[in-house]
């Protein structure tokens, strides 16, 4: 059984937590938050996805700490997974891989690439495994698209197009005016799934452009070496409490595919032979997981989702939100 400990108990922490309490194979041993027992309300009311039917009363057994060292030291884990704010991925990161730990952080990465670069480095140097959780590479609907685009099984890809909306967070770090000004916003917290899943898709970006941004809504084109297909990435954050919905279009040779978050498990297709279904049900942030704690076991890097291609989503999100910028300044 392989002991985890999870860092920061926010939606993500919530979240991850579960999984691990539902796999036989898995150990929660520890919790590390600043707020201490106090994290404990208010839990099954975090983020967008609702109510999280956690199991309380075993997550409640779970030891809580405030710092990573004595986590570390009293509960002797194989591995972190860490959800804090952005600011303090670097140094949460940096802790448990100079303690020995294998780590996942949620998404994004690092505010910065020069950090990003360092940790890798550190890993490597260690011979720990990081990954980075970029959960959609992980979503069986969008894993299917990468699968039609890679295989070309209804034609080379002509258009991509995906949206992804939410109600500006009311939760969590965001309400704190200035933790919030350090999440990046709708780029880095929305915009960074569908780049990273264009770039697994597709390949080494050959350029970006933003077509339009109003507030933290964004419309961005992009363009990939070797592919003559338009890509159009759309989304941002709405009015607080307005639903959260995600989608994606793409137009082949011979077919297109679909799909709504409204129907989220429902790939709809289309050929010249009429329409099908094609259902894809699972829990991407479960089998993010699996696939985090398989690589603990075998000791190989996780080549599904690397942390150099989590750090070129970075790269290309802090372009986007540098060349605005530049504009107004």
């Amino acid at each position: 059984m392989k002991k985890i400990i999870v860092v920061g108990l926010g939606f993500m922490g919530v979240t991850h937590a579960k999984n691990i309490l539902s796999r036989p194979d898995l150990e929660l041993c520890g919790i590390v938050d600043s707020r201490g027992q106090n994290i404990f309300n208010g839990m099954n009311n975090l983020g967008n996805a609702g109510k999280l039917d956690l199991p309380d009363a075993r997550l409640k057994k779970v030891p809580v700490f405030t710092s990573i060292p004595e986590c570390i030291a009293k509960t002797r884990p194989e591995a972190a997974v860490i959800c804090t704010p952005l600011f303090l991925h670097y140094e949460m990161v940096r802790q448990c891989l100079e303690m020995g730990l294998d780590v996942l952080v949620e998404k994004p990465f690092c505010p910065e690439l020069e950090q990003g670069r360092e940790l890798i480095g550190l890993s490597r140097n260690k011979k720990l495994i990081l990954m980075v959780g970029h959960c959609i590479r992980f979503c069986p609907p969008w894993e299917f698209l990468a699968q039609c685009i890679r295989d070309e099984r209804y034609g080379k890809l002509r258009l991509l197009s995906t949206s992804r909306i939410a109600g500006e967070p009311t939760w969590g770090v965001w309400q704190d005016p200035e933790i919030k000004k350090t999440c990046g916003g709708a780029v880095f917290d929305l915009l960074i799934h569908d780049i990273d899943f264009a770039n697994y898709s597709l390949g080494k970006l050959a350029s970006v452009k933003t077509l339009l941004n109003r507030d933290d809504y964004w419309e961005l084109s992009l363009v990939y070496d070797g592919n003559d297909a338009a890509v159009s990435i759309k989304g941002g954050f709405l009015h607080r409490h307005s639903p959260f919905m995600a989608e994606y279009a793409a137009t082949f040779d011979h077919g297109s595919v679909s799909l709504c978050s409204l129907h989220p498990e429902t790939i709809h297709i289309g050929t010249d032979k009429g329409p099908e279904t094609v259902a894809a049900p699972g829990d991407a942030y479960l089998e993010e997981l699996i696939y985090f704690t398989d690589c603990i076991g075998t000791r190989r890097q996780p080549s599904k989702c690397l942390p150099e291609d989590s750090l070129s989503a970075i790269a290309i999100c802090r372009k986007v939100r540098e060349s605005v910028n530049c504009k107004r300044n």
